[in-house]
């Protein structure tokens, strides 16, 4: 199966597809993310459940940390209540491990991992680790030992998966990058304003090649100059290219938006839905709630079989295989309870439950089932790291889509051409023949002056999008970076929208 990584550098939005089917969303979020690293401030104690709140100077949601979050600050010695670590106004080092949901801040910790290609470095915990996804036990030795050699005393190390079949220099070079790194936020703790970020992974490359990327990766797509020469930086750093690894990479320099090539807008869409259909004719309903997801699995208009027991489990086998991919692309976290059309064969329900266990072992949050009820109730938990979809795109209704911090291209475009308010609110632009100066290299023949039109920029953050030409003759324009956008078109819309004409004359 062809395994494709697109990325959309002027969206910040990245998606992996395999047979051109999306498997996974990736964004970087303007707020709490996984990794970040914040220096805090204790604000609230409440020790009937060894728990804290802590301040952590943005957005507004304090982070919570757990008593099993914080024992790496003493060392081998038994802590039974979190009053013996922690007091209010204390300064502490903490990391986001989840984010936060709409009415709870983040989860934090006080042990920090570094996550490098190869290695994760644990600065405050002095154990090592090998990635469970490493089944080969002579390479499970191996690299145990060479973590024993290589890790900083005092430090701990976790090696990853990837690192199978990698060289010792590749590795050490790995960590060497995330001891700088180490020293270095140690540098800011000491010169940064209390609370702050201390730490982010802002960049989308980096993340996707560093997470997303493997050797089975066929083709990376991005639409950006930028983008395409940090991709293939990120590459060679980690030896990614090499005669025997076949990865193409690819430049996408189009006037149609890379999201609705790829479909990639549209699944996202249909992502936020609740109704998902399955094949021949039966249907799925993801409910959403706060701690709960609730999954109802209906036969609609499936009837291809006479028997009716074989006819119930074959609707059930279609609706788990969506069910773990929908799990997975809008990684829905927490507990989740599945309604599974009523079996009355144990043999049927021992079928389903070992089909469904199969599916999900492909899912790196570590779904864990379980049990499946005798009203055909199937729970299972799975581990939140990052937002959901739902939760990063505001609630399942796509009105909200534009709430949440994502913008596409199209969609600004239209409200900038089409949306027209009071008079108060009005202004009025220039379009001259120094527009081509920003865009391309065509040049237009004369200068046209929209003496009394004008354009309604309808939201404030249309200016992440904007830039200015001149101050006496306002002209907003699309970013110019954003080569699938097409001037010329723009210019045509600008001077013969004729709804322009009869509202101004």
């Amino acid at each position: 199966m062809v395994k494709k990584i697109i990325i959309s550098y002027f969206n910040s939005v990245a998606a992996t597809l395999q047979t051109s089917k999306v498997q996974e969303v990736i964004l970087v979020n303007r707020i709490y993310q996984v990794n970040d690293i914040y220096f805090g401030i204790v604000q609230k104690i409440f020790s009937n459940i060894n728990a804290a709140f802590i301040n952590l100077g943005q957005y507004g949601k304090s982070g919570f940390i757990h008593l099993s979050d914080i024992k790496t600050l003493k060392r081998d010695q038994k802590v039974c209540s979190i009053n013996d670590l922690l007091s209010i106004n204390q300064l502490i080092l903490v990391q986001v491990v989840k984010e936060p949901t709409f009415h709870k801040g983040p989860r934090l910790t006080s042990n920090l991992h570094l996550h490098g290609k190869y290695v994760v470095l644990m600065p405050l915990c002095n154990v090592v680790l090998v990635s469970s996804h490493i089944y080969d036990s002579n390479e499970r030795i191996h690299l145990y030992s060479l973590a024993v050699l290589i890790k900083p005393k005092v430090m701990g190390l976790i090696i990853k998966s990837c690192a199978q079949g990698i060289s010792e220099s590749l590795i050490l070079q790995d960590l060497d990058l995330l001891i700088q790194q180490w020293s270095f936020i140690q540098k800011k703790v000491l010169l940064c304003s209390i609370p702050s970020l201390i730490y982010k992974d802002e960049d989308l490359v980096k993340k996707v090649v560093r997470d997303s990327y493997d050797k089975s990766v066929k083709k990376i797509v991005v639409d950006s100059l930028d983008a395409l020469k940090l991709v293939y930086y990120y590459l060679k750093k980690w030896s990614y290219v090499t005669p025997s690894i076949k990865t193409k990479i690819q430049f996408y320099d189009k006037h149609f938006c890379i999201l609705d090539k790829f479909y990639i807008k549209s699944t996202i869409k249909q992502l936020l839905r609740p109704k998902v259909d399955l094949l021949y004719g039966g249907y799925i309903f993801i409910e959403n709630y706060e701690a709960l997801t609730v999954i109802d699995v209906n036969s609609g208009s499936f009837n291809k079989l006479y028997n009716s027991m074989e006819t119930i489990l074959r609707i059930n086998f279609y609706a788990a295989i969506e069910i773990a991919y929908q799990l997975k692309v809008r990684n829905i976290n927490g507990v989740i309870i599945i309604d599974f059309i009523d079996m009355y064969s144990q043999r049927d329900r021992l079928k389903l439950l070992e089909h469904f266990n199969k599916l999900l072992m492909y899912d790196n949050c570590n779904p864990q089932v379980v049990q499946l009820s005798e009203l055909g109730l199937l729970e299972l938990t799975r581990r939140r790291k990052s937002q959901s979809l739902r939760e990063i795109f505001g609630f399942s209704t796509l009105t909200n889509l534009h709430s949440s911090g994502f913008f596409l291209i199209d969609d600004i475009y239209s409200k900038l051409c089409f949306n027209i308010s009071d008079e108060h609110q009005k202004y009025q632009y220039s379009l001259n023949k120094n527009i081509c100066s920003l865009f391309c290299s065509k040049q237009f023949r004369s200068c046209k002056i929209m003496k009394n039109k004008f354009i309604i920029s309808c939201n404030p953050l249309l200016n992440k999008y904007f830039a200015f030409v001149d101050y006496d003759n306002l002209l907003y324009l699309f970013y110019p970076r954003a080569n699938y956008l097409v001037p010329l078109f723009l210019y045509y819309k600008l001077t013969n929208l004729k709804s322009f004409k009869n509202n101004l004359n």
